[in-house]
């Protein structure tokens, strides 16, 4: 892989997890029955269920899961923007 699209990849993750963190800022902020505080709570969750390899000794557990909200979303098309604005 070429060390611009590591970099734009970085930035990438950068992006999506201080949108996530905006998100749950902002959920705490908002009154308990607030339209803005539900949408906010939303969350897409793909991944890989968890599968276990018993060894009898030794046993490992391997599985992923993406947590996607709103505001994560929003910060990684945002930092894309920004990210092609400033190398393009």
């Amino acid at each position: 892989m070429s060390k611009n699209l590591m970099y734009f990849i970085l930035i990438l993750i950068i992006g999506t997890l201080i949108g996530a963190l905006i998100g749950k800022v902002m959920y705490k902020l908002f009154p308990r029955d607030s339209t803005i505080k539900e949408m906010l709570s939303v969350e897409i969750k793909p991944g890989l269920q968890p599968t276990t390899i018993d060894l009898g000794i030794l046993e490992f557990t391997f599985g992923a899961v993406i947590k996607l909200n709103i505001t994560a979303v929003l910060g990684l098309i945002i930092t894309a923007i920004i990210f092609r604005r400033l190398i393009l």
